[in-house]
């Protein structure tokens, strides 16, 4: 039978609340503790490995733009935007509309401003030629931009007029969003490396070609001088040819032989002389 008064009781239960109480502020502070560790844990490891700003979640520099060089070249003020593009975020597929507001001689398309890959790219009219200005091109018509502004000049016509509409799709890959992956990085430092070569070589043939039109036009030169020199040389066996044929004429002349004495009686005069 329990003896305890109420008094009693109730002492001791506000004593196992303390306890339970103290324990609970222990646990609280140790949770706290191991907060602020992991907290620490992050700032470092976030000091020792920054982040790249992303662009990926900026609609301007993902927005398709075309160029229209109305006679004065391509500016920002000659650009057009399409507000009503539509871009499938599960596929990349992107789908723009434009409509020139004057008549250009040029145009060049721009499918963002940041590095991508641009796969299935079509117009509307099928006279058009997209050929990447600043682009690899890969297999499979895939285009691999590596740096900012990537674009396209198209081909195919001489006059666009004002009105016309052109309706252009892609499929759009900001290579942002795999910069931290490392075998892309690998990857895009192979490529890179290639660019790089193919650029190299590229120069050196361009050189290569200078220079043999250079030694081209010097023989082309020396070719010509041979040419004049065979026309004189030509020339002058004919005149050559001319003088014997009058001297052979002059020679066996009747005159000749008859003033034969007198020419030897005056040679004999010069002699004595």
């Amino acid at each position: 039978m329990n003896n305890e008064t109420p008094e009693a009781a109730l002492r001791s239960r506000i004593a196992d609340l303390e306890q339970q109480l103290k324990l609970s502020d222990e646990g609280c502070s140790r949770l706290a503790a191991r907060c602020l560790d992991l907290e620490k844990e992050v700032q470092s490891y976030l000091a020792a490995h920054p982040q790249r700003e992303m662009h990926t979640d900026s609609p301007t520099l993902l927005q398709p733009l075309l160029y229209f060089d109305a006679g004065f070249g391509f500016s920002e003020r000659d650009t057009l935007t399409a507000p009503d593009y539509v871009c499938d975020e599960l596929t990349g597929t992107v789908t723009a509309t434009f409509e020139l507001p004057t008549a250009a001689q040029a145009l060049r398309f721009d499918p963002g401003e940041l590095p991508c890959c641009i796969t299935n790219l079509s117009f509307s009219d099928d006279r058009l030629l997209c050929v990447p200005a600043n682009g690899l091109t890969l297999p499979g018509d895939s285009i691999l931009f590596l740096g900012d502004d990537p674009n396209f000049r198209l081909e195919g016509l001489t006059h666009y007029p004002a009105g016309m509409k052109l309706v252009v799709s892609y499929c759009y890959f900001p290579l942002e969003t795999l910069t931290d992956e490392p075998l892309f990085n690998a990857v895009l430092e192979g490529v890179q490396h290639f660019q790089k070569t193919w650029n190299s070589e590229a120069r050196h043939i361009q050189q290569l070609e200078q220079t043999n039109a250079e030694q081209q036009q010097a023989v082309d030169a020396l070719h010509k001088n041979i040419a004049e020199l065979h026309q004189a040389n030509a020339e002058l066996t004919a005149r050559c040819q001319a003088y014997e044929k009058s001297l052979e004429g002059v020679l066996s002349s009747s005159s000749w032989r008859i003033t034969s004495p007198f020419r030897r009686l005056l040679g004999w005069f010069h002699r004595s002389r």
